[in-house]
């Protein structure tokens, strides 16, 4: 699920779901977070790239037909843990990390993108966070998009549920960079080289100040939004979009694993 090379020092990491949307579910987590970790753990690497390959989306979310079993109250808390230290995970990685975002990130997407130190965008990218007109809770959203911007940018992305375009998303400093979707890997390569260079130590040390408040909301609001997610997949308002989405009886799939 996750595809990895070397360039020059450079580790990239390819989400390479069988879907173009890259939807990630608990066992594309841990692939993901297990390739992280080997590459913050090897003394050949410099920094890191993750993409969602030519042509296909970061991630468009969480995975519908995993979200959709999620039938008790544990369940729905086993979602937020793996979420949330999939979140950590890209925060403790102490080398440099930088997102090469194309097409969509949504939901789970945008938020997974929002922890790299760096985000360079296509110009066609989109970032989406369209969880409350769908019946999901936005908690965990509303909480980074406070931390790592402010109350009214926040407020904004989570209500009205557009998409945030790429000129959008640097001035409100949800990205970096932008660029044409064919230069868009070798651009992130090249801010990967650059961000390589900087001595480790000070590096990894700095950034982990940096991400601190950050890290800390997450961990604050995880108990907040196991909360806020229970009720909101007890009422079942999201399955008319699973339905929509997956083509098939939501309301059967969901009684079936109750």
């Amino acid at each position: 699920m996750i595809t990895i090379e070397d360039v020059e020092g450079i580790r990239v990491l390819t989400l390479a779901h069988e879907k173009p949307t890259n939807p990630f579910g608990k066992e594309m987590a841990e692939a993901f977070v297990t390739a992280l970790r080997a590459a913050d753990r090897d003394d050949s690497v410099g920094a890191i790239v993750v993409s969602g390959g030519p042509d296909r989306s970061f991630s468009a979310g969480g995975d519908f037909n995993e979200v959709l079993l999620l039938a008790t109250d544990e369940s729905v808390d086993e979602l937020i843990d793996w979420i949330t230290d999939l979140y950590l995970t890209v925060l403790n990685t102490g080398k440099p990390t930088i997102a090469a975002i194309d097409r969509y990130a949504i939901g789970l997407g945008f938020q997974l993108a929002m922890m790299f130190d760096w985000k360079i965008m296509s110009t066609r990218a989109n970032l989406i966070m369209p969880e409350l007109e769908h019946g999901i809770g936005a908690s965990m959203g509303a909480a980074i998009l406070s931390t790592i911007s402010s109350y009214d940018i926040a407020r904004h992305a989570i209500m009205s549920c557009r998409p945030i375009g790429a000129d959008t998303a640097l001035r409100w400093g949800m990205a970096d960079e932008s660029c044409e979707p064919e230069f868009l890997l070798d651009r992130a390569v090249q801010r990967a080289w650059r961000m390589a260079r900087f001595p480790e130590v000070a590096f990894s040390a700095t950034k982990h100040v940096l991400t601190g408040r950050l890290r800390a909301t997450l961990e604050q609001t995880r108990e907040d939004s196991k909360a806020v997610h229970r009720k909101a997949f007890a009422a079942k308002a999201m399955h008319k979009h699973f339905h929509n989405i997956l083509g098939r009886d939501v309301e059967t799939a969901a009684s079936a694993t109750s």
